[in-house]
């Protein structure tokens, strides 16, 4: 008998258990199937976790579970960089000293990540997921999606006859044989494996970063707390050799993930091998090779085949993720270089958008609405995307200055909007933290309180400045917008994609969005008025009964943040 459900989720990652498990969250009444090919645990790699999939995993109801797994947690990071040996690092807990100054506090779970053994990390996750009610089938085989018309391949943004197919179900195997169910969203998850994305022909690669990943696993590897930390609070290493980059992780007390990244080409050169490349490579870097001296190669899961492993790590995005009924979610749309350790904090932090955006298009209005939803989703996605893609392309640039790599992470995030005034290494910690974009709405914090998480969102970009200073330059001189178009926009909160007022710079694009009742005080920037109406004004409002517990600005705060999207006079 075929069975319909409102959607199917294809690949059961961290990207198809958290669009699972906070769909189930948000909109309980509808029915999930997620297909999942192999049977879990099963190998895999990406161990490293950032701190900025810890607020998901929080919102998932999954954190606890991961805090008491027994995974090492992990600290920050350590860089062995280019010409310089000298180690240098940071550590998600420099995250709330500028918080700590203003009198703010940010919750520990913001700052904690974990070393993880993705095979048991992955399986908690998916049970997690299953017992929420979503109705999970494992060693179940997508064959193809179905659609009401045939779709192009490649894709064209509409059909022949000016509609988009639309996604209606799928066919998979499973242990009772060929299986046919219909839906009204698929969400492929599937992985580096893109169903979709190869299906319908919409994979762009990055020519820049062909490479090849080799890694193992070693017994009996030493710890150096320079490179390591400590076994109770871990670091990842990243080390620089003349042909790529080696990671070195602690998964357990006893065995350490030690990888080597290199170019396609470096390969194509070594007729021996990669595992032979790998042994050499290992050898030939001084700090790796003291650290293996007494160590020897093992497994970590039932499934792992080989020794030395190896996967292509080439970066690529999709021209398209999502369309009528469908879309794509983790590295299913788009995969970016390891370098920074983002892989499972963008599955993770993704798939909560991509479960917000799948239930507000059940409760949309209309096919436009759905639409909209949809194209903020991909936008979203790929500056998150952009962001780390532009640090990786910049180490793979042989710029071996640190101070060089510091600014090009503040110069991301002040192309994003996230902020103006950090410092260098702050911008730095907070890109390699996980907590790099669309800093400027509240998307950042999911589910959190509205007015704390705008605490949050300002503690962490907010620019510093000076209340003095700032009200004597401002004193008497008439308040007045340039450049400056009010519109709509969206942004995603406590699961749904909502609706907002938005101060765009119509010439650089950037923008502020703001909160419910402000745009009122946008009205005193007229040319009549001054900060000291702007601030009465907003007292006014923060003392009002219905917006007691909203977010509201003072009228010196709007002030700082138009100036720095740039359109105050």
């Amino acid at each position: 008998m075929t069975r319909r459900y409102d959607v199917v989720i294809i690949g059961g990652g961290p990207a198809g258990s958290t669009v699972a498990a906070l769909t189930r969250r948000y909109a309980p009444q509808l029915r999930l199937l997620l297909l999942e090919k192999e049977a879990f645990p099963r190998h895999h790699v990406g161990e490293s976790l950032l701190a900025g999939a810890s607020p998901v995993l929080e919102e998932m109801g999954a954190y606890e579970q991961v805090a008491n797994a027994g995974f090492l947690e992990k600290l920050g990071a350590t860089f062995i960089w280019g010409q310089s040996r000298e180690p240098w690092g940071f550590e998600f807990d420099e995250l709330i000293s500028q918080l700590v100054a203003q009198g703010k506090r940010l919750p520990r779970l913001y700052t904690r990540a974990w070393q993880v053994r993705r095979a048991e990390y992955d399986e908690l996750l998916l049970r997690h997921a299953a017992s929420l009610g979503v109705e999970v089938r494992q060693r179940a085989r997508v064959t193809r999606v179905l659609w009401d018309r045939e779709p192009l391949a490649p894709l064209p943004a509409e059909g022949q006859d000016g509609r988009e197919p639309r996604a209606i179900g799928v066919e998979f195997v499973d242990e009772r044989g060929p299986q046919t169910v219909f839906c009204d969203w698929v969400l492929d998850c599937s992985g580096q494996q893109a169903l979709l994305g190869h299906a319908l022909k919409l994979r762009e690669y990055d020519g820049q970063m062909n490479n090849y990943a080799l890694f193992a696993y070693w017994q009996g590897a030493k710890w150096l707390y320079e490179y390591t930390g400590y076994p109770e609070l871990t670091r990842i290493c990243i080390i620089t050799t003349p042909r790529g980059w080696i990671w070195y992780i602690p998964l357990r007390r006893d065995v350490m993930s030690v990888g080597f990244v290199t170019h396609r080409q470096t390969l194509k050169q070594l007729p021996a091998g990669p595992e032979q490349l790998y042994l050499e490579e290992l050898q030939t870097c001084a700090e790796v090779r003291d650290l293996l001296k007494e160590a020897h190669l093992t497994r970590i899961a039932a499934d792992q085949r080989r020794l030395v492993c190896a996967i292509q790590d080439w970066s690529y995005r999709s021209r398209q993720i999502s369309g009528r009924g469908w879309a794509m979610v983790g590295d299913a749309a788009g995969f970016v270089d390891p370098i920074l350790s983002s892989g499972v904090m963008l599955a993770h932090e993704l798939g909560q958008k991509a479960a917000y955006t799948l239930v507000s298009s059940f409760a949309a209005g209309s096919d436009e609405e759905v639409r909209r939803y949809w194209e903020f989703y991909a936008q979203t996605y790929r500056t998150y995307l952009q962001a780390y893609r532009d640090m990786a392309a910049f180490w793979y640039s042989n710029n071996f200055s640190l101070e060089s790599w510091f600014w090009q992470a503040r110069r991301i995030l002040a192309r994003s909007g996230s902020e103006l005034n950090l410092s260098d290494r702050q911008a730095f910690t907070r890109l390699a933290s996980g907590y790099a974009t669309r800093a400027e709405s509240l998307s950042l914090f999911g589910s959190y309180p509205l007015h704390e998480a705008q605490q949050l969102v300002n503690g962490l970009f907010g620019a510093p400045y000076s209340r003095e200073e700032l009200v004597a330059q401002y004193a008497g001189r008439p308040l007045r917008l340039k450049e400056a178009e009010l519109c709509d926009g969206l942004y995603y909160y406590q699961g749904a994609v909502r609706q907002t007022r938005r101060v765009l710079n119509r010439q650089t694009g950037r923008y502020l969005d703001l909160h419910p009742g402000e745009e009122v005080l946008l009205s005193l920037f007229d040319g009549a008025h001054t900060l000291a109406h702007l601030e009465e004004t907003a007292k006014a409002l923060q003392a009002l009964p219905q917006t007691e517990r909203l977010p509201l600005r003072s009228g010196l705060e709007l002030l700082v943040q138009l100036e720095m999207i740039g359109v105050l006079a």
